[in-house]
């Protein structure tokens, strides 16, 4: 996996008022620990903004603090509303001679016979994996061939082999599957055509057994004379 190089520094002091600053100035306040004592430090926020946007946030980190400070991104606070906009990060120390366990998202490749001829619907309940490796040999992502799928097939943890990683899940665990359509969004879209196509029925004539009023000025029936009468 590629090392994502970033330029960070340590904090020159500390505080609300300082911390506010930096941000004002393009900076983002971050920890780095695991590796010594902790130590407060800042990056600079267009460069990290620039790692999330081409989704390299479980890459390798080089902070430039020196020789070894390689570090994995362990939590990111953002504004609630403004996903670009970061207020504080933690790095956590990466011995590249260690094996590590970080998550690794999937991608699935190609169309399935069972999607493709028989009108079947993949389903992917993981969207990552949980992978155990050195630093070094952490992928950018892990490849599902699901081309050969036909309904009712599946891919399992267990059909996955990576060299150098292991895929830290229950060997029986789904990563995809292709299935009928099912039963119940059929009969939901047939009972929905079904009611569109009787409201533009009833639309176009008069309720069932409604009367007509007579018009304005037509003789009342002989029935109603007769009462009058009496």
């Amino acid at each position: 996996m590629e090392i994502v190089k970033l330029k960070a520094r340590e904090r020159s002091s500390a505080g609300k008022s300082y911390t506010r600053k930096a941000r004002a100035q393009g900076w983002i306040p971050a920890v780095y620990y695991g590796h010594g004592e902790p130590k407060k430090i800042e990056v600079p926020h267009r460069e990290f903004a620039a790692v999330v946007r081409a989704r390299q946030t479980t890459h390798l980190i080089d902070l430039g603090l020196g020789e070894g400070a390689i570090a994995v991104i362990r939590e990111t606070q953002r504004h609630v509303l403004k996903d670009d906009l970061f207020y504080h990060l933690d790095f956590f120390h990466v011995d590249m001679s260690k094996k590590v366990t970080t998550e690794v998202p999937l991608e699935f490749v190609g169309v399935s016979v069972g999607v493709k001829d028989d009108g079947g619907v993949l389903g992917h309940p993981l969207k990552a994996v949980r992978v155990e490796c050195l630093p070094a040999d952490i992928p950018e992502k892990v490849s599902v061939d699901v081309s050969a799928l036909k309904i009712g097939d599946s891919i399992h943890v267990r059909d996955i082999s990576i060299p150098n990683l292991a895929i830290k899940h229950a060997p029986d665990d789904v990563l995809a599957v292709v299935t009928h359509p099912t039963r119940e969004s059929s009969a939901a879209a047939t009972a929905e055509g079904e009611a569109a196509a009787a409201g533009a029925a009833a639309a176009k004539s008069p309720a069932a057994g409604a009367a007509k009023a007579p018009a304005a000025g037509a003789k009342a029936p002989a029935a109603a004379k007769a009462q009058a009468k009496k």
